[in-house]
């Protein structure tokens, strides 16, 4: 029995402390829902967790995979700009933010940049481009129009100093980011992976989703545009109709004050032996009528 513990125990001993370590990694984020209301522009997202001490943690937020086609233009005798191409992009993100505790290049090789789908790099070699010889190019213009419209982040796989982290009493620490999600973000459902990264390899990850949805007002003309595409552009021409006519009236108002205003007595002022005085024109013709 003695030696029978003796041979357990180590095994014991490890088995508690890999456990111990996979415990490590925790994610929270502080909101599960972002609701789109009618002066909606954008919300930050504030990510939590802990992690092993010693190891750089990674955060990226995606869309789920999809199709996405665009149109290559061409100058046309050096004055038009006109459509030449259609390219497709498969199995790519529409949204892609990348953020972490220190520089990706840095922690991770290839190989594991490769596998998880991080950084520029490795999204470029998971999707499929077609309909264009030069995909270097085009995915470097795709990621353009993609920053651009702040659904992209994580310049040159470089996007350390991000992710804070700090020592926790029980020897772990804890890691925090927030995020801004711009307006331009479309509605729908977002991973939020965690990697907590260790000796140039991915030791443990951890997700959860956040969504992005309308509500009150805003849900109620959104299902409508969907479902009841006739009732929606009667009723966005009925709304164009009143505020025309509750508009004009407004304006008239503001031109006749505008002309009130120009045609008003003007004051003029003058300095006399330190003095200022306001001369009124009507006055000055009522005085002249008398004389």
């Amino acid at each position: 029995m003695g030696k029978l513990l003796k041979t357990l125990l180590p095994v014991l001993v490890l088995l508690l402390s890999v456990n111990h370590a996979n415990a490590a990694l925790t994610l929270s984020l502080d909101k599960k829902m972002i609701p789109i209301t009618a002066f909606y522009k954008g919300n930050a997202l504030k990510i939590t967790g802990t992690v092993a001490s010693g190891e750089d943690v990674i955060v990226k937020i995606t869309s789920p995979l999809e199709n996405e086609s665009f149109m290559v233009k061409e100058k046309f005798f050096h004055l038009f700009w006109m459509n030449k191409d259609k390219v497709d992009v498969a199995k790519v993100n529409s949204v892609y933010m990348l953020y972490s505790s220190a520089d990706i290049d840095g922690i991770l090789p290839v190989a594991e940049r490769n596998r998880y789908s991080l950084g520029y790099e490795a999204l470029q070699n998971s999707v499929g481009i077609s309909g264009t010889s030069d995909k270097d190019a085009l995915f470097r213009e795709f990621i353009k129009v993609k920053e651009t419209g702040k659904l992209y982040s994580a310049p040159d796989n470089k996007v350390g100093n991000k992710v804070i982290l700090m020592p926790l009493k029980d020897g772990n620490n804890s890691f925090w980011l927030t995020v801004k999600m711009p307006y331009q973000v479309p509605i729908g459902r977002y991973e939020v992976a965690v990697y907590a990264v260790k000796n140039r390899s991915v030791v443990q990850t951890v997700s959860d989703d956040v969504l992005i949805e309308p509500v009150g007002v805003v849900r109620e003309i959104s299902d409508i545009a969907m479902n009841h595409g006739g009732v929606y552009g009667v009723l966005a021409i009925i709304i164009a109709l009143i505020t025309g006519y509750m508009v004009t009236p407004v304006i008239g108002i503001a031109k006749r004050m505008l002309l009130a205003a120009i045609m008003a007595p003007r004051s003029i002022i003058n300095a006399v032996n330190g003095q200022v005085y306001t001369i009124s024109v009507l006055e000055e013709t009522d005085q002249s009528k008398e004389r």
